[in-house]
């Protein structure tokens, strides 16, 4: 237990400086408030987002639910909208898919509200101190002396400037660095600017419009200054001016139905005030530190405001409760220290996000004006999510107190195994960098081939399904085929045998990867043209392709860092086992079946060229039989418990799948290998190709041999591409902070070792598998009932 006789004295009764009120009272050290105005929940300021980076602390100081009960009308619906005021995008249940991916709602009440419930959350109110303005601050020996505009004196151990954007705590601060160590505070420290569009060019403006407690309607209207403007300069608006402002927007469109003109007759309240952006560099001085407005400040189009303080406030308290804090001069510079270099990038990232969500909303550039009437009609809703609150998992809690779990789908940071490594963009490098080499060697290993005039001696059939072009093509793949499955090289029947299982766990892997939640719409959603693809040039040149595209796809849209993006539906895992029973295992039977009439085999073997078709429309036409199946709405009156049943059966329904896959691999590769060893006839090289002629590129005379070199060629790249793409993946994993180091080495050299060992399917399966049950630890993590 911390010492109660040190004394935090907090500037400011701001949602920093109540929060923070709050998390000192909890740990049992005392404070004081000291609040310029005479009320500590003055009917001031606008709105205030709270979103659930923000929301788990307060939920952690007890108020959270107080502060959600004020919400009688959720943001059930999101609209993104034209300049007209059309719809460009309509996302339902919008409050019920946030609630169900981080456990808590985006919600917005009035700033009065949330200042309130956290005053009254307090026990000691006596410490909360009102008309009380900071008036000189005084650095004293172990402490800091304060003189307020009463004339009273407060000395506590460390002084903190919740006391927003003009904070005195802050100028003071200044005068005693520039005092005390010249050159300590930049010169040009005082650098908050208001981004500006030019303002003589039509339409660069934007509107945030939301719903609050009571029928409230909040609104923004966002217009940008002719010219930067900077410190001092940022001028100071009146009600002459705001007016003046509101009568140029009248006619602007909010909705159809509404303008702005409305919206501005029906308000209670209104001011016109610069939008301030900055992060200043130097936080703290001595015992004295600065948090909240009063050293960063947000365009309020993110709502992260308020949140980003309420979590710099817990970033300072896990410092001041470590267990080796004494409160001597080198604990506290320590302390103030770590907690700026913990939140500075953070802030500064999430500063340049608004600023840019700014410039998107405003379509401040015919490109950015493209984007923002286009790229969300086409955006799954699950990656439109994913793109706009990645910001909202990597923050931080208060480490001293318990954590309510509340059911989620994503993980926060601090609910991870490993510490998110540094350097994100590392995996997609190696993965861009492996896949891109695999993919330029396949163009020069896998030319086109000469197809055979016959069925290994037998007439070739010209018709199949009366279209000609496709009749065409399934004739040619099926005079190759023939020279491999009709043919007398029993080396090249038993390569194609052991390719066999390979291209099985590549359309398997493809097409699970196609019905997760997070890859809805995306290019590798459509495993089936992949599919086809890889059929007419081979699948050593499409997988790394594919594999690329994939990689591409986890830079821009995080699918791979959230469990929630890996979310598999209920009904698709069931439909995995019969989807590839009929469109793989069985036409692959038919096709290797030695039928005695020729006529007959060339149909099987055409049967199976369209095989990632057949499994991809199985599995999304199963599926949706058993969705039809289920009552409409069903899925959402579902109590918790039934809702956790189904998620269960689902993660044994995918486990029973890798598992099964991977043994079955395993069986055919050592079964393969012992026919290998055990005949004469027979040698790995033989079956396999020796690798110094496979990566020569060189073509045998032999038309037959040619083809047969081409499948071994095609092997390879396969498994190669696939190996690469698992590590890939092994290393996002670290990266993202599922798995530890540790972990990721010993993945990474089992995967290598068990290619030749169990082969390169059971491999490829067997990772697939231990993947999915990290994705499921990770769940169990946020679930209360685990």
């Amino acid at each position: 237990m911390a010492n109660p006789e040190r004394t935090v004295i907090i500037a400011g009764g701001s949602v920093t400086g109540l929060a923070l009120a709050n998390m000192l009272e909890r740990v049992g050290i005392r404070y004081f408030v000291l609040e310029a105005n005479d009320e500590i929940a003055p009917q001031v300021g606008a709105c205030i987002g709270l979103q659930a980076n923000g929301l788990r602390i307060l939920d952690q100081l007890g108020c959270a639910d107080d502060i959600l009960s004020l919400v009688d009308m959720p943001l059930r619906d999101c609209f993104l909208r034209d300049t007209d005021g059309s719809a460009i995008v309509h996302y339902w249940d919008f409050y019920e898919m946030i609630i169900k991916r981080y456990g808590y709602p985006i919600t917005f009440i009035d700033r009065q509200m949330l200042l309130q419930a956290l005053y009254n959350n307090l026990e000691s109110k006596d410490s909360v101190l009102t008309g009380r303005r900071v008036q000189s601050v005084t650095k004293m020996d172990d402490a800091v002396e304060i003189v307020t505009s009463k004339g009273e004196v407060f000395r506590g151990d460390i002084l903190i400037g919740a006391d927003g954007i003009y904070s005195g705590v802050r100028k003071e601060m200044w005068r005693l660095g520039n005092e005390l160590s010249p050159g300590y505070f930049p010169v040009d420290e005082w650098s908050g600017k208001v981004f500006p569009l030019p303002s003589n060019l039509p339409g660069l403006h934007s509107y945030f419009v939301i719903s609050g407690p009571g029928g409230r309607v909040y609104w923004f209207l966002f217009d940008r200054l002719p010219v930067p403007l900077f410190g001092r300069d940022i001028p100071t608006y009146t009600k002459t001016d705001e007016e003046a402002l509101a009568q140029q927007h009248l006619s602007d469109a909010i909705t159809t139905s509404v303008c702005f003109g409305q919206l501005y007759e029906a308000r209670t309240k209104s001011v016109l005030t610069p939008l301030h952006e900055y992060v200043f560099q130097r936080w703290h001085f001595g015992r004295i530190m600065t948090l909240g407005d009063a050293t960063h400040k947000f365009a309020p189009s993110t709502g992260q405001g308020g949140n980003a303080a309420i979590v710099s406030a817990a970033a300072l308290m896990n410092r001041l409760t470590s267990s080796d804090f004494t409160w001597s001069d080198s604990d506290v510079n320590a302390a103030f220290s770590s907690t700026q270099e913990e939140r500075i990038k953070r802030v500064s990232d999430l500063v340049t996000v608004a600023h840019l969500s700014q410039q998107r909303d405003a379509m401040a550039t015919p490109l950015l004006g493209v984007m923002a009437r286009t790229l969300p009609r086409f955006l799954d809703v699950e990656i439109f999510l994913d793109v706009s609150f990645w910001k909202l998992t990597d923050s931080t809690r208060l480490k001293m107190l318990p954590m309510l779990v509340r059911e989620h789908t994503i993980p926060f940071k601090d609910e991870l195994p490993a510490e998110p490594l540094p350097l994100p963009w590392l995996p997609a490098a190696l993965g861009l960098l492996f896949q891109g080499a695999l993919y330029r060697l396949s163009s020069s290993l896998l030319p086109p081939l000469e197809a055979p005039v016959s069925f290994n001696g037998a007439p070739l059939r010209q018709r199949y399904c009366g279209i000609e072009p496709v009749d065409k093509i399934l004739s040619i793949m099926v005079s190759v085929f023939g020279v491999v499955v009709a043919g007398n090289n029993l080396a090249a029947k038993t390569q194609l045998l052991c390719f066999a299982p390979l291209l099985l766990s590549t359309a398997l892997d493809w097409t699970i990867q196609s019905h997760r939640v997070g890859r809805r719409w995306l290019p590798t959603s459509f495993p089936s043209v992949f599919g086809a693809m890889y059929q007419l040039l081979g699948i050593g040149k499409i997988a790394p392709l594919y594999h690329l595209i994939s990689v591409v796809e986890d830079v821009f849209y995080q699918s791979l860092s959230a469990v929630s993006g890996q979310r598999f539906p209920r009904e698709v895992a069931s439909a995995l086992i019969p989807a590839v029973t009929l469109g793989y295992i069985l036409p692959t039977a038919l096709m290797l079946c030695p039928f005695e009439n020729k006529d007959t085999w060339q149909k099987f073997v055409a049967l199976w060229q369209p095989f990632p078709i057949y499994v991809g429309l199985l599995t999304a036409g199963l599926s949706r039989l058993s969705r039809k199946g289920e009552a409409t709405g069903a899925a959402d009156q579902k109590r918790p418990q039934e809702k956790q049943r189904e998620v269960k059966a689902t993660q044994s329904t995918l486990r029973s799948v890798y598992m099964v896959g991977t043994a079955a691999a395993t069986l055919f590769h050592l079964w393969a290998m012992y026919g290998i060893w055990s005949s004469s006839e027979l040698s790995v090289t033989g079956v396999f190709g020796e690798l110094c002629t496979l990566l020569s590129g060189s073509q045998a005379s032999n038309p037959g041999d040619n083809i047969f070199r081409f499948f071994q060629r095609d092997m390879l790249l396969n498994a190669a591409s696939v190996l690469a793409h698992s590590i890939y993946r092994i290393v996002h994993l670290r990266s993202s902070g599922y798995i530890t180091t540790r972990e990721a080495a010993t993945a990474s050299l089992v995967t290598c070792v068990a290619q030749p060992v169990i082969g390169p399917a059971a491999a490829h399966v067997g990772f697939c598998g231990w993947r999915e049950e990290i994705f499921m630890r990770v769940g169990r993590r946020m679930s209360p009932q685990t």
